[in-house]
């Protein structure tokens, strides 16, 4: 039995796992780790026998695969299984077996994301990575229309979605509409400094249905194991 979803950074944080058939929203600067979030909440996944699909606008996925085996996390078994499924949203020329040719075409975009989740475990994560590159190709109204059709289309009882935005990307009315298509949202940002240093700081801002700590926790980014927070930073 699947009680919630599994993520070891907030799960210090949560009063108790988020239920599967949810959205998650991770907004953060620039450099400040949210790809890494995003590629633990994977590996965790696939570690689970979860399945994961990885939608990947920001870069070919060939060079996010490169980029999970530097930092440490390896895939590559898990790609040769068919466990973990890429669909390419940046490259010109195809690659893999999904491939979006057309990233203005919001139908194309759910539909092809839709056959890779098909094709894929009974349990799945969708990452899409990021949100914000699309906003180049839309309007901000169109942006969220897809947003809350592409939620709508992929949810279910047994997969989770989470997207990635850059934080001010998005105009403050818009992202306020976005807000609303996600069940968890997640602040990634460099608080105050430490030594002359900025502080990486994570806090959760919303999780529908459950209760959380809302306080700004320090965490750091670490090879091999990823994003680790100070969950007990105001007790000591």
């Amino acid at each position: 039995m699947r009680t919630g979803v599994v993520f070891s950074p907030l799960d210090p944080i949560l009063s108790s796992p988020v239920p599967y058939g949810s959205a998650w929203m991770v907004r953060g600067d620039s450099g400040i780790g949210k790809t890494v979030f995003a590629f633990q909440f994977c590996l965790q996944a696939l570690r689970r026998g979860e399945a994961v699909v990885y939608v990947s606008c920001d870069e070919d996925p060939r060079r996010t695969q490169a980029n999970l085996a530097r930092f440490g996390f390896g895939v590559a078994p898990y790609i040769d299984s068919r466990q973990l499924v890429f669909v390419d949203a940046f490259s010109e020329t195809p690659g893999p077996q999904y491939v979006i040719s057309d990233r203005t075409d919001a139908e194309e975009f759910a539909y092809v994301i839709g056959n890779a989740v098909s094709a894929a475990g009974e349990v799945v994560r969708i990452v899409v990575d990021s949100v914000t590159s699309l906003a180049a190709y839309y309007s901000s109204r169109d942006l969220v229309n897809l947003v809350y059709e592409k939620n709508r289309l992929l949810r279910s009882d047994t997969s989770v979605l989470l997207d990635l935005y850059l934080g001010q990307a998005v105009e403050s009315q818009s992202m306020y509409c976005l807000t609303n298509a996600y069940d968890v949202t997640v602040d990634l940002y460099y608080g105050e400094e430490q030594g002359g240093f900025p502080r990486r700081s994570l806090r959760v801002r919303k999780v529908r249905g459950g209760t959380f700590d809302p306080r700004e926790f320090p965490f750091r980014i670490e090879p091999h194991q990823g994003i680790r927070v100070d969950a007990t930073f105001y007790s000591k």
